[in-house]
């Protein structure tokens, strides 16, 4: 079985702040720190990890309202289960109106819930991965697609692909892809981190007005000396050309081995199997685990392009762990080309500083894209007993790149070990023009061990204004 491929970690203070790159330096830090959630949402069993995976990005019903999907891959036997939050006026529902388990023992249902149209039938399908499943063969894992309809989810999944080995953990991480091809279906990446020998492979799949076909596109392959190649994906449209590129980061297996990112450039046919652009370490520490998480940040000093963040979650400054995130920007070649980055380092006592985080969201209305960074070991120490609350912080972007007098930050619950903070999204949850935040806590242990939270944060005049017209940029 499997529970996660990231080994042990060592936690460690870090209070050391900096922005190298651009030559900023960090002010006072704008903060909402005690503001108290307006809707906390629970884990119903023990060790449900509910929260652990967050999608708001789509009004699945149609009813003008965003809708907030929740994959939580624990639960009994570790089934894992997904949920479906209707969104209204006064946010989502404290109820899930659609409620799915996993089949099976260990099957993890609840990773990377993606809400697309795979059918172009005009209602957004719920495809979701399920990295434990054994169907064929044990633990391939698999990717369960739920047709939408005016009806809502279907109570099974209309189709479920399987994944290519014993092993092979396909589904991890689900990413659409946009509509690739213009073909008038939504397609989706899906990867498998212990296919070819643990080194990782990723599938392109098409829609279809049956579903996802079954018949990849492309299929792209690790290779070594790196391991688990498409553990950490992201997507997004970096060369401006109105078709999504694939991001894969790929972090060092062992010391001595940098990490990176490559880029694969999207066409109208699929995606070619060597990388179009390679990010490589600005600031290299051995062992910093660089790619550890990787976004599309969208355009975050509003030049046209999109630009990429990296983080090191255990880069080393002056013998303390608190990591770093590097930002390519982008240009005309594409971020590996511009040779223009930024920095920003831990700062304030964080760890595993830079993962998650959430790129493209404009959270305070300027046109800019901005930054949200979940650091759920905030401050955590070396006794297990101890706390550590998690916080959540948001850095702004700006015409001259990224801001580090961040707008706000968020702080879980004091002297708790809630871990606020190891999922994020960011979406207008009650249509009144302002970005939410939610924020999960899958390790919350509240009644029952382990059985996770979500937080969300209504957007405010001071959070998240309106979005800013052009003449007000």
């Amino acid at each position: 079985m499997h529970t996660s491929v990231r080994g042990s970690r060592r936690w460690r203070r870090c209070v050391v702040g900096a922005v190298a790159g651009l030559g900023l330096v960090a002010p006072a830090v704008a903060t909402l720190a005690d503001k108290t959630p307006d809707l906390t949402l629970m884990g119903k069993a023990a060790q449900a990890q509910f929260g652990a995976q967050l999608n708001a990005q789509v009004d699945l019903n149609k009813d003008g309202y965003r809708d907030l999907i929740v994959g939580n891959p624990g639960g009994p036997d570790f089934r894992g289960s997904i949920d479906v939050f209707y969104g209204s006026k006064k946010g989502p529902s404290k109820t899930a109106g659609f409620h799915y388990e996993g089949p099976m023992a260990w099957a993890q249902v609840g990773y990377s819930p993606q809400a697309v149209d795979v059918n172009g039938d005009g209602w957004p399908d719920l495809v979701v991965g399920a990295d434990n499943y054994s169907g064929a063969q044990q633990y391939a894992g698999a990717v369960m697609v739920f047709l939408g309809s005016s009806a809502g989810f279907p109570a099974q999944p209309t189709q479920i692909i399987e994944g290519p080995s014993t092993n092979s953990f396909f589904g991890l991480s689900v990413k659409s892809l946009g509509d690739f091809n213009a073909d008038g279906y939504a397609d989706v990446v899906v990867n498998a981190m212990g296919a070819n020998g643990s080194l990782g492979q990723l599938t392109v799949y098409e829609g279809s007005p049956s579903g996802l076909k079954t018949t990849p596109v492309n299929t792209l392959n690790g290779a070594p000396p790196w391991i688990y190649f498409g553990r950490v994906i992201d997507t997004g449209d970096v060369d401006g050309d109105g078709i999504v590129d694939l991001l894969v980061g790929k972090t060092s297996p062992t010391g001595g081995i940098p990490g990176m990112v490559n880029i694969y450039r999207g066409t109208r046919t699929g995606y070619a199997s060597s990388a179009w652009q390679t990010l490589f370490p600005v600031e290299q520490d051995d062992g910093d685990w660089f790619a550890d998480t990787v976004t599309f940040l969208g355009d975050v000093d509003g030049d046209g392009f999109g630009d990429v963040g990296v983080s090191a979650p255990r880069h080393v400054l002056d013998l303390v762990s608190g990591g770093i995130i590097t930002v390519y920007y982008g240009a005309a070649g594409g971020p590996g080309a511009s040779g223009r980055t930024q920095i920003v380092r831990a700062s304030g006592g964080l760890t595993y500083f830079g993962s998650p985080m959430l790129g493209a969201r404009d959270m305070n209305g300027d046109g800019y894209a901005d930054l949200v960074v979940g650091t759920p070991a905030y401050a955590r120490p070396y006794l297990d007993t101890d706390p550590f609350p998690g916080q959540v912080w948001v850095y702004g972007g700006s015409a001259t790149g990224l801001r580090t007098d961040r707008i706000y930050k968020l702080n879980g619950t004091p002297g708790s070990r809630d871990e606020m903070g190891t999922s994020l999204e960011a979406a207008d949850l009650n249509g009144d023009g302002r970005l939410d935040l939610v924020a999960g806590s899958s390790q919350y242990t509240g009644t029952l061990a382990a059985q996770g939270r979500v937080q969300i944060f209504a957007g405010t005049a001071k959070t998240s204004p309106k979005p800013a017209t052009a003449a007000q940029r």
